[in-house]
């Protein structure tokens, strides 16, 4: 049979299913439509906008789905928290019931009386009950829940500093490789220009009767080369700007480029070993495996003192009347005390320690095993900083070298006594030197931020 009942207010007849559907609508906030687009237009790029790795990290910051997530766990632990506090506290509860009773059995006990004085068939009972209740003693379960819901806070808050570290070195990579592509794009274009002029050089050549058919060629085969080159350069230019867009969620109509100027950023100042120190007493990993161990330390002490002897307070204050009867009113209370004790749990304390005991050992060997990590990571980082500083130095004088080679070559070449073949050597050789310079500068740039983010500092 439905089931159903009267709404007092609009005096509609509502089933359980509607009542159900009724408190979802009145308790849930509306839901966002789920929307892509649906035209070309909407996905078309309009312009592309130039950005700094400054404002490409700040924006990471405010919009990345990793960071916003981390950021509401953090906020999850503070209500955990805030519910262990709460048992620090009293609690009060208040009860009342009313009923209308027509008895059955007052009518025939009227009717086996004969035509006597008639008893009230009708009663209206009303009682209400408000109690207070404090546990004033637990054996230190609040305090040991409170603790480890304070660990768990601080758990939450490392893991949201090591995913903001986690996306800052993720926006800065795709930052410098953006400018890797930009400056890849530049020297393949130089590459095309150097490219063109030589197919001009030995071309007039030819026709002067100082060169040969096979140099006009060679040159429009390294002409061919180059411009493939060229458009290799500027597709993974495109898909660059497209990954730093995606990292720090920029919106979809908009294309990104590289404001900063490529070089070096400033070198590492501290020894190898004052920057292991630094790391292993900042990185957040470290801190959550010792937090992590001591949230089991505090459950293991919580599953204890569960057993241990509990005492609480209580006061009621109760009322009662009867609607049907003069001065029916009635007041009470009550106030005692609850003590109890487990004397026997099946084992249930002890197996919670096994596996407390066993979450401790977990952390202390992953303790270790992080570690390990950042100090391979700090020296990996390291030793690519001095390695690529060096190699700056290395590939600026290789630049300055392959430009007056070319030059030379070009200078042989008109006065008959080079080759064509001499003049694409030394080409390639700029092309060469010119990308090695670069990607040490990226790559110098690129260790600095590892090494920041090694030591938990960016």
């Amino acid at each position: 049979m439905r089931l159903s009942i009267i709404s007092f207010g609009l005096g509609l007849l509502l089933t359980p299913s509607v009542q159900a559907q009724l408190f979802f609508d009145n308790n849930l906030p509306d839901a966002a439509p789920l929307i892509v687009p649906t035209t070309p237009s909407q996905v078309k790029i309009e312009r592309t906008q130039p950005i700094t790795l400054e404002e490409a990290l700040a924006i990471a910051n405010r919009s990345n789905r990793d960071i916003i997530q981390a950021q509401i766990a953090v906020n999850r632990n503070r209500a955990v928290l805030k519910e262990a506090e709460a048992a620090r506290l009293p609690t009060v509860t208040a009860s009342g019931s009313y009923t209308f009773n027509d008895s059955a059995q007052a009518r025939l006990s009227n009717i086996a009386g004969g035509f006597g004085f008639d008893s009230s068939t009708i009663s209206q009972p009303v009682t209400g009950t408000i109690g207070l209740n404090y546990n004033i003693f637990n054996s230190g379960l609040v305090e040991t829940n409170i603790k480890a819901a304070e660990n768990q806070l601080r758990i939450a808050e490392l893991a949201l500093n090591r995913v903001t570290q986690t996306v800052k070195i993720t926006v800065v990579t795709a930052y410098y490789n953006l400018q890797n592509t930009d400056e890849n794009v530049r020297i393949q274009d130089k590459s095309v220009q150097n490219s063109q002029r030589s197919l001009r050089d030995t071309q007039a050549l030819e026709r002067a009767g100082v060169g040969t058919k096979f140099d006009v060629l060679q040159s429009q085969v390294q002409l061919a080369n180059a411009q493939q080159s060229l458009l290799d350069a500027k597709a993974n230019q495109l898909i660059a700007r497209r990954e730093l867009a995606r990292q720090i969620e920029y919106p979809s109509n908009l294309d990104l480029s590289a404001a900063d100027k490529i070089e070096p950023t400033t070198p590492w100042k501290l020894p190898l070993e004052d920057t292991i120190i630094l790391a292993l007493r900042n990185r957040s990993e470290l801190d959550t495996e010792k937090l992590q161990r001591e949230v089991a330390r505090d459950r293991a002490r919580a599953s204890i003192a569960q057993l241990g002897p509990q005492v609480n307070l209580f006061a009621n204050v109760d009322t009662a009347d009867n609607f049907s009867q003069v001065g029916g009113f009635a007041l009470g209370y009550r106030i005692g005390a609850n003590v109890s004790i487990s004397l026997f749990d099946g084992g249930v304390a002890s197996a919670q320690v096994d596996q407390f005991k066993a979450d401790q050992a977990l952390a202390e060997s992953r303790f270790q095993q992080a570690a390990n990590q950042v100090r391979f990571e700090v020296e990996q980082a390291f030793i690519n900083s001095k390695s690529r500083r060096e190699q700056i130095d290395t590939a600026t004088l290789a630049v300055e070298q392959s430009t007056e080679a070319l030059r030379l070559a070009r200078l042989r070449l008109s006065a008959g006594v080079g080759t064509q073949l001499e003049v694409i050597r030394a080409e390639d050789d700029l092309i060469r030197a010119d990308v090695n310079r670069l990607q040490a500068i990226i790559g110098f740039n690129q260790s600095i931020s590892d090494l920041q983010r090694a030591i938990n500092g960016f």
